[in-house]
Formats: C-alpha cells, structure tokens, sequence
C-alpha cells in the first residue's frame, strides 16, 4: 500500500519507519529541503510546503493512489487558525487532484477543551475557544473535501523523547484529582496500522487515548518519581475531561498496549 505522510515529524517518523517495515511503500513529507534527512530506512522523502504554491510533479506522483495521513501540527500561537486552515485546504486540494485514495487525519483531544467529565466524539464542543474552533475547522476542511476521511482525535503524545515528567518536574501541578489524557505514541502507531489492515473504512473521527481511568496526581506523581524529581500538587481545581476511546476499540477490535498511561511511562525517555 502507498502511504504518504505529510508533516512527517516526532510521532511521524515512528510512524513511517513502523510502515514501512511492515512492507508498505511509505513516503514522508517535510517542508525544507534539509530536513528531509534522518528518516527511517525506505522510507522515501517529500519536499512538500504547503504554504507555497510550488507544487511539483512528484508531489502529484506520490499522492496518486495513495493513503495520506495528515500530520500537520495545528499550532498553539495566537493567530495560527489561518495558516493551519490553509495547509489542509491546500492538501485537500492536491488530494482531489492528484486522486488519493483516502486520509488519516491527526487532530487532538484538546478539542474538548472547556468540557468537563466523560466525553466521546459526539460531545457537543466549546466552539467560542480559539484552539476548539482551530481544531474543529481543521477536521472540517478535511472531512468535507475528501470521500473517505478518517479523524483521530489525539491525546497527550508521550513516548521516546518526551517523558511527560520532564515537563512538571520542580513544579505544582493543579486539579491533582481531575484525569489525564495521554497516549504512548507505540499505540497511535499500532492504531494506525490497524486501520490499515481493515477491509470496512469508512468516514468516522475516534478519540485515542489511555483507556483506564488515571489521575493526574497518581500519573504526575509517577513520571517525576521515575527520573527521581520532585513535583507538588495545589488544590486548584481546572475545567477538565476525560477522552473516552471506546468506540475505536470496539469497532476496530483494538487493544492498547499502554491501557494504563501510568505504565508507559517505562518506555519514555
């Protein structure tokens, strides 16, 4: 199968060397021609800026026939809906022309920010936060322009290179008592491929993320304990939720190899 991924970055390049050495024709795409180095053994690279209109022929070439899984970050700067919007219309764009198959498109859990509780992907969302909307408009743009597109909604990617300790450590942490979202990126990687492997896609949005109920104190309290750092907790209580991924385990029969994100935390670094 060809598969192109387009903002082949962090959780990207696991993904691409994983693909390909699971016998798919894989290629990455980057925006600068010097990054298109360090990229995992036949995997194939892609200059592709999707800012630009400079297009080329092997661009075309790569995404005829093809999977494309959409990687591109959404950004956290103020004033990054725009250019973010763009990119996908830009990429929906080629994909109708080039006529690619169908996309995987990575979007994130923190578009139930502003929620509170258990939320699956039919929960009504908080559309007056800027980064819900970014998110939102994303899917979208994504979802309306291309037959068959599949949205995964993300949690808190953690995995080699980022140990989530790293980023409290010497800290506090509020709402010690509200649950975490994360998700190892083995298992997007797994997720991926067992979305490939099925023979009924159809156009759907999942939430993947740690399945068992973990708190951020129980979570936070680990990750630091693990590298032998410190980290407090207030009692401060934020707006938080919890992802619920079961219908992407129940339809696709998928079991996470990290259901406790708790237990993850040995393959972080």
């Amino acid at each position: 199968m060809k598969i192109v991924i387009v903002g082949c970055g962090w959780l990207g390049t696991q993904l691409a060397g994983a693909l390909s050495a699971a016998g798919h024709q894989v290629y990455a795409s980057r925006r600068q021609a010097q990054n298109l180095v360090n990229l995992p053994d036949a995997v194939r690279p892609l200059l592709l800026d999707l800012s630009a209109d400079n297009t080329t022929s092997q661009v075309y070439a790569a995404l005829e026939g093809a999977i494309v899984i959409c990687a591109i970050p959404a950004g956290s700067r103020s004033g990054a809906t725009g250019h973010y919007a763009d990119a996908l219309s830009r990429l929906t764009l080629l994909m109708q022309r080039a006529g690619s198959l169908a996309a995987i498109h990575f979007s994130s859990s923190g578009i139930y920010q502003g929620l509170s509780g258990d939320v699956d992907e039919t929960a009504a969302l908080c559309m007056d936060i800027e980064r819900v909307a970014l998110l939102a408009n994303g899917e979208q743009i994504l979802q309306q322009g291309i037959p068959l597109c599949i949205t995964l909604r993300l949690a808190g990617l953690i995995g080699p290179g980022r140990h989530p300790g790293r980023f409290v450590a010497g800290k506090e942490v509020a709402n010690p008592e509200g649950f975490i979202n994360m998700l190892h990126a083995d298992d997007a990687c797994r997720a991926v491929q067992q979305l490939l492997n099925s023979q009924t896609l159809q156009s759907a949005r999942y939430n993947l993320s740690c399945p068992l109920a973990v708190t951020r104190r129980q979570f936070y309290q680990a990750a630091c304990d693990s590298l032998q750092a410190q980290v407090s907790f207030s009692d401060d209580k934020l707006i938080s939720h919890r992802a619920l991924a079961e219908q992407f385990t129940q339809h696709f029969a998928f079991q996470y190899r990290f259901a406790n994100a708790v237990d993850a935390l040995t393959y972080c670094d």
